[in-house]
């Protein structure tokens, strides 16, 4: 494979790892379960689970920093930006400024990337300008529940190890960002001693702060001991109808599936 390969292909597992981020990040009510994708011939990959909310459009600038400090007392920062839309009918478009991934071997990236999700299609679409050039994944849509009030128990990004220990959410009662009425719960989480190798317990914890118009989160914080503690927060957050066009392909792009490897 060449090195321009490797780029590519990274860069789109790395987008596919951005939605994930996303869905923890900006959509804190639990995804329902969708149905099992079908396993056909032709199928390529099992659809991503995307919860969708229509009715509710908005645009909003965000950033997420993270501090790492070293064991010489030493901070590092690594700060990203990102532009988020949402129109009427669910569709959302993601441009990520990215100049870091955070993790416990950070990837300096100095890049754009820009994700569409179109339920009604059933297709996320990953621009690469360089190529013109859209890349397209299936989408499962998914409705949140509706009654009573949003769950945002997610928790902090943890590894897969069914042994996690969360906490019972603590109620942080209600205010007021960017114009919008948010609720907040803490959750406190533990990976117990030799889950991934480690010898002692390593605690982690999250704030969240739910719009409950919008229904996304507007503020929060990660604290995870082998990579610092993050800070998400949206601002100038707009209500208006977004312009159509931002949830397209452009057409002179050409849609394309995503590259596989060689066994």
């Amino acid at each position: 494979m060449t090195p321009y390969c490797r780029i590519r292909d990274g860069l789109a597992a790395l987008v596919l790892a951005l939605a994930a981020m996303q869905a923890l990040g900006n959509d804190a009510v639990e995804v329902p379960v969708c149905p099992a994708p079908g396993t056909g011939a032709n199928a390529i990959a099992p659809p991503q689970a995307v919860r969708v909310v229509t009715g509710a459009p908005y645009s909003a600038v965000g950033t997420s920093e993270t501090v790492t400090t070293l064991p010489d007392g030493n901070r590092v920062k690594r700060k990203n930006w990102f532009r988020l839309w949402r129109d009427s009918l669910g569709r959302t478009r993601s441009e990520y400024s990215l100049s870091a991934v955070n993790g416990p071997t950070p990837l300096e990236l100095n890049t754009t990337v820009t994700v569409i999700d179109d339920p009604a299609a059933g297709e996320r679409y990953m621009l690469q300008p360089g190529e013109r050039v859209a890349v397209t994944l299936p989408i499962a849509p998914c409705r949140p529940v509706s009654a009573g009030e949003p769950d945002v128990t997610v928790g902090p990004p943890r590894p897969a190890n069914p042994s996690i220990r969360l906490s019972r959410p603590m109620t942080l009662g209600e205010r007021n960002l960017e114009g919008e009425t948010v609720s907040g719960r803490r959750i406190e989480a533990t990976i117990p001693a030799g889950a991934i190798g480690n010898s002692k317990p390593i605690h982690l914890s999250t704030e969240q702060w739910y719009g409950k118009t919008l229904q996304v989160v507007v503020e929060a914080t990660y604290q995870d001991p082998r990579t610092g503690e993050t800070r998400y927060r949206l601002s100038d957050i707009d209500r208006a109808e977004p312009d159509a066009a931002l949830f397209k392909v452009p057409d002179n792009y050409r849609k394309q599936a995503p590259a596989t490897r060689p066994r």
